[in-house]
């Protein structure tokens, strides 16, 4: 990790805490490190809103690498939807402070709409366009409806974790993912 990327982390972790127009570079200079209020944050960045503009990229990027997971394309169709949906969870986990940040609204700098597209609509695509694959020529399934109810379901999980501090339903996560599986691949397999 850069120390860019250490600087990215803070300053996200605290936009998700404080909210964005609340987060000012001394503190992000603090949380990252730095002698606060001293500027040694602009020899890595240029302003607050490059930070932020650094932290949806990078996430663009590390969605990119995960939509090749080769584990999504060996073994049987359980184990493939499997690793789909511990991959799915591993990369909203990995993108809590980011969600954090979505969920509090308000103050944002940024195009939502635009977001939306870049950062969501691709991975619903993607899903879709797998799961149309998996089910190979089945007449009738709705590959898109699918992929929704499939992505913002297990998305759902890391939410509720956040906003309430626990799953949905108080149902753990391996129970969850089981029967997600069980459900998604009776879809992919009815005649």
């Amino acid at each position: 990790m850069t120390r860019r990327d250490e600087i990215v982390d803070a300053a996200l972790r605290l936009f998700a805490e404080r909210g964005y127009a609340a987060t000012t570079i001394v503190a992000i200079e603090e949380a990252a490190g730095f002698t606060p209020g001293a500027g040694g944050l602009y020899r890595h960045v240029r302003s607050k809103r490059e930070l932020l503009d650094l932290a949806l990229e990078r996430t663009l990027t590390t969605r990119r690498a995960a939509q090749t997971d080769p584990a999504l394309s060996e073994g049987d169709l359980r184990t493939a939807v499997t690793a789909a949906a511990h991959g799915a969870l591993a990369t909203f986990d990995a993108d809590r402070d980011l969600y954090r940040l979505l969920l509090r609204g308000g103050d944002l700098p940024i195009d939502l709409d635009d977001t939306y597209d870049r950062l969501f609509q691709p991975g619903f695509d993607e899903v879709a366009a797998w799961l149309a694959h998996l089910a190979g020529d089945r007449p009738g399934l709705d590959a898109a409806a699918v992929a929704s109810v499939a992505l913002s379901s297990l998305c759902y999980v890391v939410v509720s974790e956040l906003a309430y501090g626990r799953p949905p339903g108080g149902v753990d996560r391996e129970r969850f993912v089981a029967a997600w599986v069980d459900g998604l691949v009776r879809q992919l397999e009815e005649p």
